[in-house]
């Protein structure tokens, strides 16, 4: 049974939340819902943190005109430069949590 961790919470921007059992991920952003393995977490955090948000040359930062692949096969997001924004800062968060968490983690199973 799935136990999970709150990495990020917004409630107008999304969530990243973690199976503590599991260890799989789950995006909640704008109407799309990512469950992702913990690699798969990794590589995504790593793509959207490359993305260079200022180069994409829309005049108003609201229309869409941002397509962003993701790990699952046919799903690709739909962004806007402003919500790329967003979910470059969420997952950011997210991921900096996370990462706090493990080395917790690490610090507190250690022998003493």
């Amino acid at each position: 049974m799935c136990q999970y961790q709150t990495l990020f919470y917004d409630e107008k921007v999304g969530y990243v939340i973690r199976c503590m059992h599991c260890e799989n991920f789950q995006i909640g952003y704008g109407n799309v819902l990512i469950n992702l393995h913990t690699p798969d977490f990794h590589d995504f955090v790593e793509w959207i943190r490359d993305c260079p948000i200022d180069d994409y040359g829309a005049t108003d930062p609201g229309i869409k005109s941002i397509i962003i692949p993701t790990p699952c096969d046919g799903l690709k997001l739909y962004l806007s430069q402003r919500e790329l924004r967003d979910l470059h800062q969420m997952l950011e968060s997210a991921d900096s949590e996370w990462r706090s968490q493990e080395m917790l983690q690490l610090f507190a199973n250690r022998p003493a």
